[in-house]
């Protein structure tokens, strides 16, 4: 969980970083940029779902180790 936090924000910070150097810049044609961005976004989901699936199964896990669901 720890390590899809650090990915996650890591993409978003790539993210923002990407789009403040095209802003004053301009070192991308328009559809590379766009490329780019909406390929962070999708790797920016998968690592977010991920993490949340992973933390739910730990969670349940500990649960019903300790008996409160069955």
């Amino acid at each position: 969980m720890k390590y899809g936090s650090i990915i996650c924000t890591g993409l978003f910070v790539l993210g923002v970083a990407l789009s403040l150097v095209q802003l004053w810049l301009t070192p991308l044609s328009p559809e590379l940029f766009f490329k780019l961005i909406v390929t962070i976004g999708a790797f920016f989901v998968v690592a977010l779902g991920i993490t949340l699936v992973c933390r739910e199964y730990v969670s349940d896990k500990e649960m019903k180790k300790k008996g409160y669901i069955d």
